[in-house]
């Protein structure tokens, strides 16, 4: 068995790893090395924080690991098969076949369709911050960068814009439902449980985002049209035995999609600005790098590969944002590190911990410093999955391309328009919401570039 720490009886660990999962890792990384076991009340939790480790449960294809683990039963899959499953919920045959229909719409030529859609609704949205640069008023950037990038995400996915109501509900129950996933992970009481009328809550927040993806699908089923919106690619997608998705996976899909489409990139930009903006000699040469590609002009994916310090500042936000924990399920019976990992074992890695091990990032690895993915020599001398933020093996996420496609548009729209001042002494702190996000948001002032 791993070393690890011995916990309460019947509760183990929960109490300190759900008050800051952060730290209760990595005090436990610096303690018992790369690899140790944490008591839980249902199963046990190994971690395994070294790449190698990593690569061997993330990245394995015979189906020793799973993502959902004990739900991949029969009897469970069954009822799966009838109400719809996610990508993120299939494994094996299942898995690469939704994947094989998903990923047209991810591929270079579609993101290529969707550039322009996304670019004129972000500089749209981003145009009405100039009422926080005349009123010299200080707002939470972090609360606004979902009404930037959630109305260029549905816009994209549908070819239709939806209300500025439906944008805000939106919002609350993509973030209900992470809050509820994140809490199930630690073992806490999720938020919102109870339908409570006149408040925010789980189950309204489900079945109201559900109610709209259904009448999106019917509206588009009632009047079709011809463009390659992501929308149109899930209903054209076909299995290999010719059969479309199901009416319950096309629903549960558009909800996942909406939630790693524009939620995780708000997160991730969020630290990003938190921590640049902190740094002035990393921002003047973003500015000089967007005023020397784009001439004052909207970016396009011609521009892509030449702002790279945005893509580099970026990648920075997204190593010390660094989620508490990325898991597989063992399946079977295995060892890991020469210690045994027993079935329904619990696997995982801390990206808050491998994000800052000071092997892979330096003597100084708290530091903000995109020289880290700039510097071809440094990232080639370190290990592939040192740098995790979008995962790997058989889950790896499908969107980073348009991820990367979105930080770079918004860091460059951004910073031709304003300049961003951070609320003096102030410093992020992590809160974890699924996606990790910036305790208490992100206080900035803006004045006009």
């Amino acid at each position: 068995m791993p070393p690890g720490p011995i916990g309460l009886p019947v509760l183990g660990s929960v109490i300190p790893m759900a008050r800051d999962p952060f730290k209760f890792f990595q005090e436990c990384h610096r303690r018992y090395g790369d690899i140790y076991r944490v008591p839980l009340p249902v199963h046990a939790l190994v971690m395994a924080n070294h790449p190698d480790l990593t690569s061997y449960y993330m990245e394995n294809t015979e189906q020793k690991y799973s993502m959902t683990g004990p739900i991949q039963g029969k009897l469970t899959q069954r009822l799966i098969n009838k109400v719809g499953s996610p990508v993120q919920m299939l494994e094996g045959q299942r898995l690469r076949e939704r994947r094989r229909m998903l990923m047209p719409m991810f591929g270079k030529k579609h993101l290529a369709y969707v550039a322009d859609t996304f670019v004129e609704s972000f500089i749209d949205r981003v145009d009405s911050w100039g009422r926080w640069a005349d009123a010299g008023a200080e707002f939470d950037l972090q609360h606004e960068l979902p009404n930037v990038t959630l109305p260029a995400f549905l816009k994209s996915m549908f070819s239709q814009s939806i209300t500025d109501q439906e944008i805000r509900e939106v919002d609350i129950d993509i973030r209900m439902a992470m809050r509820a996933i994140a809490s199930g992970l630690f073992l806490m009481r999720p938020p919102g449980l109870l339908p409570l009328p006149g408040t925010e809550n789980l189950p309204k927040s489900v079945a109201r985002i559900m109610m709209l993806c259904h009448r999106l699908v019917r509206e588009r089923r009632a009047n079709p049209t011809d463009k390659p919106d992501l929308l149109n690619v899930l209903l054209d997608a076909r299995y290999s035995d010719g059969s479309p998705l199901s009416d319950g996976d096309l629903v549960l899909e558009l909800m996942g999609l909406i939630g790693g489409g524009y939620e995780t990139v708000v997160a991730s930009l969020s630290w990003t600005l938190a921590l640049l903006l902190a740094q002035p000699d990393h921002l003047e040469r973003l500015y000089s790098e967007i005023d020397d590609t784009l001439h004052g002009n909207a970016p396009t994916t011609d521009d892509l590969p030449k702002l790279k310090w945005a893509r580099s500042c970026f990648d920075e936000g997204q190593r010390l944002q660094g989620g508490p924990i990325n898991f597989r399920y063992a399946l079977v019976d295995d060892e890991i590190g020469g210690y045994p990992i027993p079935k329904y074992t619990i696997v995982g890695t801390s990206l808050y911990v491998v994000h800052r091990d000071p092997r892979w990032w330096g003597a100084n690895p708290e530091a903000y410093d995109p020289m880290q993915f700039h510097d071809e020599e440094r990232v080639k001398n370190r290990p592939r999955l040192a740098f995790q933020a979008f995962g790997a093996g058989p889950h790896h996420c499908m969107g980073t391309g348009m991820a990367y496609m979105n930080a770079q548009f918004l860091l460059a729209i951004i910073f031709q328009r304003y300049r961003l001042r951070l609320r003096p002494g102030w410093t992020p702190q992590h809160r974890f919401t699924f996606s990790t996000t910036v305790k208490d948001g992100v206080p900035v002032t803006i004045t006009r570039a």
